[in-house]
């Protein structure tokens, strides 16, 4: 029996005694069961004997498992005993391979040191005394040492290949025992305590670098080499070309002994190649083995970060768990204890006084420049916010010296830890590690406490409001005693025999941390929020609280689902999710202040840019003033100074611009510190919720149907929702911000896009859930042939839209008319479009007015549109007059084009008066109703001054009154 096999029947044996069990119980039941049918009268003799028999293999299927369940503990012990054996003979066999790799190693340097040492011989007792053939015997004693270093390469090389072998076996050894113990252990808590343990067991042999480099370089080494060989082949030539090159002849003694030396030359240079050539198997053997080992290593890792996250760590938190907690948690500070004591004291004391008195002295530096810093940052905060004293520099400056003014606490801190560590720790460098991030922490929260003091940075600098201010540094401080208590917690756990499995200490303190973030923090976390709203901005907008309400929603959801998990036995899980929410949270505050320090930035350019437009225009008007001087004139132009120039000067595209690239750099941060989830997302994959059956041309498929799959929709919906939602203002910070379009192609661009992101988003949803257009398309044909008398006006509608979208003879802000309805388009939808009319009130019309019946555009390719009066002027008038002075009231009024020109034509005569038509041209639609009116109230002004009569029709009335008298 082998290794594998003999693991593989360990693990079966080890989950025997619930196997057991559980088949008692189902044997017992269909023993019942068949008790009942053969009791039945209807039952046929032959029917009975079947259920006796049946009866018996169960009885003894029963003793079996009896029978094995008693021995079940000699049998593991058995298997035990038999891996221990093969174990041990393969490690034998490993290392009698190593010892012959040795021996062969030491055989083969040993031979060419000999080589090298006979050649050095050779070059001391050599009597020529022509330097020719000393230069080549001094080469041929190169090449010789040149050949043991190569040669002592390649036993380093055979060595690391040996190694890197043994270790891919145990690689695999480990995934074969991973995989059956997952197979066997499914659902058990067992499980994760071994998955601990083969965690702990993984290789962790540092991997050669630099291979592919060095085959490369032995590769043209050995084609160098190999040249060289094969010129010695003949050894005249090689002789003669020597005596051209150095311009003399040699003897035939001479020529003797150059003959010698280039023949052990040759010799050298085959073994050298040979060495060469096996160093290249061996490191080509090695780069293939450690990428096998680097993929099956991230395997393993992945596979168990997976299952440690999905399966439960801990008990369940219930009355059993909450009646032995005093004792686990007695049982767990003893052996914390048992990690604490004095054997580190006299050890180490000169590193650690010298650390202890630098930290010190750092601290006394600090503290005797306190009040000059202070002075410093009082001295930047009075230039803020002025045009000639504010600097870009101010901010980095006043950022450095508040994180020097919040170094002294965290010095201390480090210096107790430090004394602490060296008193009670007998390994100072296990709890290094603890400290180092304990202190990282610390300066940070007390860096941003520093920020949020009143007249700190956050309300000098970055004008965020006092009262909002002292609200989140209150938050703040509760939300470092949750980090503090987490820090705590994790302490336990990082203990080797303790771990998360026994650690019920850890597990409560970290249920008090969560429920401080939702009971304390949250409630204080909404009163900022209300606060920062209510403070206005400078220019008087609310300020943006979208991104504190999804914190306020986050404190809600994560705090609960960690405790639930908790309780549910997933500490682990929500250990391992609490470290990325805390990585997280850390970020978004960072990310806060950097957004305040860009939007800083901008505005500090932003207000010398409209500074320096100001002194422009103020020069423009000091020369405007000397010039109306010089003329005589009397009034000057006067402009009020500005010490403080507002933010609404600022041009918003490079806010926008900047808020984009924020965002971005946001979510590529979240992403680095959620991206090793999606691993561990994949273990969704195994929890098939159902499977599709389907008949191809290949035959019978079967799909499944994942938890994996249900998320991915949800996912895919999600972005579809996000991106349809933000599409518009994503394309007008990107785009439209910057590149001219025509009135109404923003709107098509946008709707084009959202109708494309909805459909991609929706056949993504439907295909991750197994639903392709194959399996859904006849449903829409149904749909089209039964609707479709139904509501072919609706489905011509959209038709209209698509065409109105992409033909575009209406466009965003167009003014039309179809039919009785006029207004201006507001939106174009692919079922109908809204227009307001000029009561202000949205007139819903459906598409296909617009494709199948006629309408008026009035503002398509050209605004301008034309007013026409008629006006009937008495006979008695001076018709000169009336020209002058209709065309005196078109050039007074203000938007009346002057080409085309407005014109005035005699129309037709009546029962005294002629009538006129007078004809005026605006720009704008806009313009035609106050153009209007301008007209008709100048043009009676003008006619009254000058006596000019407009008629109208005039009616006599008589009346009889009772004396038969007529009363006119």
């Amino acid at each position: 029996m082998t290794l594998n096999e003999t693991n593989s029947s360990a693990v079966t044996y080890r989950t025997a005694s619930e196997q057991t069990r559980k088949q008692i119980t189902e044997n017992n039941q269909q023993a019942d069961k068949l008790t009942r049918l053969k009791h039945n009268n209807q039952a046929s003799k032959s029917l009975i004997d079947k259920y006796n028999a049946e009866l018996k293999y169960l009885e003894a299927s029963n003793k079996y498992n009896q029978y094995l369940a008693q021995n079940i503990d000699l049998l593991i012990s058995l298997k035990e005993a038999k891996r221990n054996e093969l174990t041990l003979k393969q490690q034998l066999l490993q290392k009698q391979q190593a010892t012959l790799q040795e021996v062969l190693n030491a055989k083969r340097l040993k031979e060419f040191e000999a080589q090298a040492k006979q050649a050095e011989e050779l070059k001391a007792n050599n009597k020529v005394e022509n330097p020719i053939i000393h230069d080549e015997l001094s080469l041929n004693t190169d090449l010789s040492q040149f050949l043991v270093e190569q040669t002592q390469k390649t036993n380093t090389l055979s060595r690391d290949s040996l190694r890197a072998k043994n270790v891919l076996d145990s690689l695999i050894q480990t995934q074969r025992n991973i995989e059956e113990q997952i197979s066997a252990l499914q659902g058990t808590l067992v499980l994760s305590r071994i998955i601990n343990q083969q965690k702990q067991s993984l290789p962790t042999d540092s991997l050669i670098k630099g291979l592919s480099k060095d085959i490369a370089n032995l590769r043209v080494e050995i084609f160098d080499l190999s040249q060289k060989r094969d010129e010695l082949y003949n050894l005249n030539s090689v002789i003669e070309k020597l005596e051209t090159t150095h311009k003399t002849l040699f003897d035939d003694a001479e020529r003797k002994t150059l003959t010698d030396i280039l023949k052990e030359r040759e010799k050298i240079l085959a073994d050298l190649i040979k060495t060469l050539n096996i160093q290249l198997n061996l490191s080509n053997e090695i780069e293939q083995t450690q990428k096998q080992i680097i993929t099956i290593s991230d395997t393993l890792q992945n596979q168990l970060q997976q299952q440690s996250f999905w399966v439960q760590s801990n008990n369940p938190i219930d009355l059993t768990w909450l009646e032995t907690f005093p004792k686990q948690a007695i049982a767990e500070i003893s052996t914390l204890t048992d990690y604490l004591g004095f054997e580190n004291l006299g050890q180490n004391l000169p590193s650690t006084l010298t650390f202890i008195a630098i930290l010190l002295s750092l601290y006394g530096l600090i503290i005797w420049k306190k009040t000059d810093i202070k002075h410093r940052l009082a001295t930047i905060g009075s230039h803020i916010n002025t045009l000639k004293n504010d600097s870009h520099w101010h901010t980095p400056e006043a950022m450095f010296w508040t994180i020097v003014l919040a170094l002294p606490s965290g010095l201390m801190f480090l210096t107790l830890a430090t004394v602490a560590l060296y008193l009670f720790v007998p390994d100072p460098l296990l709890a290094s590690t603890w400290v180092t991030e304990a202190f990282g922490y610390w300066l940070f929260f007390a860096t941003v406490l520093s920020l949020l003091r009143p007249n700190g940075l956050a309300y000098r600098h970055f004008g965020m409001p006092q009262a909002s201010n002292e609200i989140f540094q209150r938050i703040i401080k509760q939300s470092v005693w949750i980090v503090v208590l987490l820090l705590v917690s994790s302490i336990f756990s990082q203990i080797e025999v303790i771990g998360f499995t026994n650690d019920v200490i850890g597990q409560v303190v970290t249920i008090v941390a969560l429920a401080l973030c939702t009971f304390v923090v949250r409630p204080l976390l909404d009163r900022g929020i209300q606060e920062y709203e209510n403070a206005k901005t400078e220019d008087g907008k609310k300020r943006s609280v979208s991104l504190f309400k999804l914190l306020r929603f986050v404190l809600f959801i994560v705090p609960l689902t960690l405790i639930v998990l908790i309780v549910l036995g997933y500490y682990y899980t929500a250990v391992y999710l609490i470290d990325h929410i805390i990585t997280t949270y850390l970020v978004a505050l960072v990310w806060v202040f950097g957004r305040y320090f860009a939007y800083r930035s901008l505005t500090i350019s932003s207000r010398r840019m409209a500074y320096r437009r100001l002194q422009k225009k103020r020069e423009k008007i000091r020369e405007q003033n000397l010039e109306r001087l010089e003329q005589g004139a009397k009034e000057e132009a006067r402009e009020k100074p500005e010490e403080i120039i507002k933010i609404s000067t600022v041009n918003e595209q490079i806010f926008r611009l900047a808020d984009l690239i924020g965002w971005v750099i946001l979510f590529v941060s979240l992403y680095a510190i959620w991206s090793d989830l999606i691993s561990i997302a994949y273990y969704l994959n195994n929890v098939i919720l159902w499977e599709n059956i389907e008949t191809t041309s290949k035959g019978t498929v079967v799909e499944s149907i994942t938890l994996l799959n249900i998320l991915r929709s949800i996912l895919y919906i999600t972005v579809t929702y996000v991106l349809v939602k933000n599409l518009k203002g994503i394309l007008e910070v990107t785009f439209f911000s910057r590149i001219k379009l025509s009135k109404g192609t923003p709107h098509t661009i946008t709707a084009v896009m959202t109708y494309l992101m909805v459909t991609f988003g929706s056949i993504s949803a439907f295909t991750s859930l197994g639903i392709s257009w194959s399996k859904i398309q006849w449903i829409f044909t149904a749909l089209s042939v039964g609707l479709g008398f139904g509501v072919r006006e609706i489905f011509g509608s959209f038709v209209s839209g698509t065409i109105l979208l992409f033909e575009r003879p209406i466009r965003v802000g167009d003014k039309v008319t179809v039919g009785n309805f006029t207004g201006v388009i507001s939106r174009i939808r692919l079922r109908s479009t809204t227009l307001i009319d000029d009561d202000n009130k949205e007139v819903v019309l459906p598409n296909q007015a617009f494709v199948t019946d006629r309408f008026i555009n009035w503002t398509f390719n050209n605004t301008v549109t034309r007013l026409q009066f008629i006006l009937k002027i008495s006979t008695e008038a001076d018709l000169s007059l009336v020209r002058r002075l209709l065309n005196q009231a078109a050039s007074e009024a203000p938007k009346v084009m002057v080409e085309p020109s407005p014109s005035i034509n005699l129309q037709s005569f009546g029962d005294g008066w002629i009538e006129h038509e007078f004809t005026v041209f605006v720009p704008e639609l806009d313009d035609r109703a106050a153009t209007r009116n301008f007209l008709y109230q100048r043009i009676t002004e003008l006619f009254n001054q000058h006596q000019i009569k407009m008629t109208f029709n005039q009616m006599e009335v008589h009346l009889k009154n009772g004396i038969n008298s007529d009363i006119k």
